[in-house]
């Protein structure tokens, strides 16, 4: 479509000049005493026309000859930039093929060239920022491939290099060179197993890139490193927040830091502290409120507060046993006996286990658990039949070794020693 609208054009130009130059009957008469010349007017057009080319291609190539040596300066500095492009790109791929003596090389023959480039740079050629960003990453990818040959003493040489041309771009309003040092420094400080100098690192990014992934996962690592659980707990909660885990695995690592903090804990202050940081779905997290209420009776504190830290858990185990594994329904039916057996007598207890068991009859745990709570109450009869009966279905082994103990002591009160010593006899040898 432009093709034919400029033969149009051509065109209508050509039937212009031809109606123009063929009925045009002036003269020009140039005066040259004594001398007079008539010239046509078309021809003076002609001469006109061409003059004025003649001129306009005198002046261009005249400005050309002139601008040879400032050209053939710009295709020297344009052939050193792609060769130092090509080094930086020779050098990542190296770097990321494993072959970090080739990528030091690379690197280190970029660099040479833009010496070169700095010293020969025009203000219209090549942008300081942009040769400064060439200078960081170059810098940035020897120290990576000195770190990944264990040069401990390269890697620090190009990694000052490489932070004062970010400090130099940081300056200019570019803040990313000082970031991507930074996040690189805080990997090999971790690689290096020295996770206070990777915090340290860390502590140097601005708000912002703090708060990125990356930054996260980096001093989540560290604060394990460290053991540091506290500070990785808060920053388990900012990656989920993230979507940066999975739900399974995100609330097993909470799980498992909560478990730590609270293993941590000294006294019963600094425990109950930690435990009041925790908001209420994380003390909901299977486990832990028994985690915590096992601290909390290491440590000599009250079996009321420990009960109560216990009410989840325990709900569960009441409501809904086989959500629990067979190992954590054993584990929390343990430590409900030895809380329930340090208190007084408590109907209300009694109660929930008796709906419990007649909920969930096949669950033998809760008949275990039952069976010592009515032994707790001195409802003797009630205790034989029920530990009796779940002595005798599928129970782990611990907890049938004690309703064997538990129905022993029963025989003994009852002055039936021949049956008392059998049970006890059975439950050594369980033990062996």
């Amino acid at each position: 479509m432009r093709a034919a609208i400029w033969f149009l054009f051509l065109f209508a130009v050509a039937v212009a000049l031809s109606i123009f130059l063929g009925a045009n009957q002036g003269v020009v008469t140039l005066f040259w005493p004594p001398y007079r010349v008539d010239l046509s007017l078309n021809l003076v057009m002609l001469l006109w026309g061409f003059s004025f080319l003649a001129l306009y291609v005198t002046l261009r190539g005249t400005q050309l000859l002139v601008d040879l040596p400032q050209r053939a300066q710009r295709w020297r500095l344009l052939q050193k930039e792609r060769a130092v492009q090509q080094g930086l790109l020779q050098s990542i791929f190296q770097l990321s093929s494993g072959r970090y003596l080739r990528a030091q090389k690379s690197a280190h023959k970029a660099l040479v060239l833009l010496q070169d480039l700095n010293s020969g740079r025009m203000e219209h050629a090549l942008s300081e920022i942009y040769l400064s960003e060439l200078q960081c990453m170059l810098h940035l990818i020897h120290a990576e491939a000195a770190h990944a040959l264990r040069d401990q003493v390269g890697r620090e040489s190009h990694f000052e290099k490489a932070l004062s041309w970010s400090r130099a771009l940081q300056v200019m309003s570019h803040v990313e060179p000082m970031e991507t040092s930074h996040l690189l420094a805080t990997r090999w400080h971790l690689s290096d197993k020295d996770p206070q100098a990777a915090l340290s690192s860390l502590a140097q990014l601005s708000a912002g890139a703090a708060r990125r992934t990356v930054a996260l996962r980096l001093r989540l690592k560290a604060a394990r490193l460290s053991e540091h659980n506290e500070l990785a707990l808060e920053t388990a909660k900012l990656l989920a927040k993230h979507g940066a885990f999975s739900a399974s695995v995100a609330q097993s690592l909470l799980k498992s830091l909560i478990a730590s903090c609270l293993s941590q804990a000294k006294d019963e202050a600094q425990l109950l502290k930690t435990w009041g940081r925790l908001e209420a779905k994380e003390r909901q997290l299977q486990g832990i409120g028994m985690l915590a209420a096992k601290r909390l009776l290491s440590l000599e504190g009250s079996v009321e507060m420990a009960k109560e830290w216990l009410d989840h858990d325990r709900a569960i185990l009441y409501k809904e046993p086989q959500s629990l594994s067979p190992e954590m329904r054993e584990q929390l039916v343990l430590f409900l006996q030895s809380v329930i057996l340090a208190l007084a007598p408590n109907s209300h207890d009694l109660n929930l286990l008796e709906q419990a068991v007649r909920s969930h009859p096949q669950v033998t745990e809760l008949q275990y658990l039952y069976g010592q709570t009515c032994m707790h109450h001195a409802l003797w009869g009630k205790a034989q039949q029920l530990l009796e009966l779940a002595s005798h279905r599928n129970m782990a082994p611990s907890l049938q070794r004690r309703a064997w103990i538990a129905m022993a002591q029963l025989m003994e009160q009852k002055g039936e020693h021949a049956k008392a010593l059998e049970l006890w006899r059975q439950a050594a040898l369980l033990q062996h």
